[in-house]
């Protein structure tokens, strides 16, 4: 088990709220539990404390649903008593809102955060907000630049493990996804990609990234061919859509036809240089499709975002900016890296931003796995302050 700590304070944002209050948020929508606490006052918003407990899946090459259950149901508990004892909160010193991820995710894995949270809403009996986890996401840049940016309009390209897709958010209730992924996320792709060429550790796409960089001089070694998704059959090049599924099949041919030598460690770090490039180029070809036929559309949109997991590669951010230098976007705004992986700091943005909107939820919510963005609202158990 790995657990990591860490404390940023005084982020600011313009809006003014009549009172200030404290946001005690979790996330377990997957393998890390994670719980923060967030001071908001009348100009500004501070990190109080956020503690992170992630599960390792060295040895099981993968998550596996049943212990990334028991592992929160080990450790939330405990984190969330040294959060509360280090900040002295109580029960005459409590919170004054309950935020938890609601969805998507892994059903047990979110089940065990939101009942959790359920529990501490009653005993303090304060507001509880279920929140979408790639809402939080998409809305921790604006924690993080004291609200200013991005504003909306704006596009971002959330990209994880289990998610690959492009959204215009329009304003905090409403994401139009212009963009999606056919088969399997960009995260899931550079995964497999990775363990096909011997890479091992807990987050095998971090991996695969401190080893490529490690020395770029041997990225040029040899150029090794990469599908381009999409783009193969007549009629399919103009697809606005992704497809990262083929890369792994690509990469296992590759080392098969040209029996690669992958212990040697310049051949292998510049097949995953390739794997990068390509996985990367695909994701800013189909970006670029999408500024080219929403022009209407995204004539307001000035800031782009691009954030999740894969989003903290800095491979992929130097591309991202070079491939936006000729299009219509102005900015662009990437979280910190420990931001872009899951966090309960981008949990109780969100939050914050729903709970100010005046949407707070029942304590009748259940676990919701599949919960499509663009559907924020059409959920059950829903509470609108009038």
């Amino acid at each position: 088990m790995m657990l990591m700590k860490n404390c940023i304070v005084r982020r600011t944002i313009p809006r003014v709220f009549h009172r200030g209050y404290k946001v005690l948020s979790i996330e377990t929508s997957c393998d890390d539990t994670c719980i923060a606490l967030m001071e908001r006052s009348s100009d500004k918003v501070e990190l109080i404390q956020h503690i992170k407990s992630t599960l390792d899946s060295t040895e099981f090459g993968g998550i596996v649903p049943t212990k990334a259950f028991n592992h929160h149901q080990t450790n939330l508990a405990r984190i969330t008593k040294e959060l509360l004892e280090n900040n002295n909160l109580t029960i005459s010193n409590p919170p004054d809102v309950i935020c938890v991820t609601r969805g998507p995710g892994m059903a047990g894995s979110l089940g065990v955060g939101i009942e959790f949270a359920k529990g501490l809403s009653v005993v303090y009996g304060k507001p509880f907000v279920g929140v979408h986890h790639m809402l939080g996401h998409l809305l921790v840049p604006r924690f993080e630049s004291s609200g200013k940016l991005p504003q909306f309009p704006f596009l971002n390209l959330l990209v994880s493990g289990g998610h690959t897709m492009l959204v215009l958010s329009k304003d905090l209730l409403n994401h139009e996804i212009l963009c999606n992924t056919v088969d399997i996320a960009a995260g899931d792709a550079l995964d497999k990609c990775a363990r096909e060429i011997g890479i091992k550790g807990n987050n095998l796409g971090k991996e695969l990234e401190i080893f490529v960089n490690a020395k770029p001089e041997d990225w040029n070694y040899r150029n090794f061919d990469m599908p381009k998704p999409l783009y193969n059959k007549r009629g399919r090049m103009f697809m606005p859509a992704y497809s990262f599924a083929p890369f792994h099949g690509a990469v296992q041919r590759l080392v098969e036809k040209e029996n690669l030598n992958l212990e040697d460690e310049v051949i292998k770090r510049c097949v995953g240089h390739h794997i990068q490039k390509a996985i990367f180029g695909h994701m800013i070809d189909k970006l670029t499709l999408v500024l080219e036929n929403n022009k209407e559309k995204l004539k307001d949109v000035r800031d782009f975002v691009a954030s999740g997991g894969v989003a903290s590669n800095i491979t992929l951010r130097n591309m991202l900016d070079k491939g936006l230098e000729s299009t219509s976007i102005e900015r662009t705004t990437y979280p910190n890296p420990s931001l872009c992986t899951d966090n309960a700091v981008m949990i109780g943005w969100a939050g914050i931003e729903l709970y100010e909107s005046g949407l707070t939820t029942e304590l009748s919510i259940f676990p919701t796995p599949k919960w499509p963005l663009s559907d924020l609202l059409n959920v059950p158990y829903w509470i609108k302050k009038e």
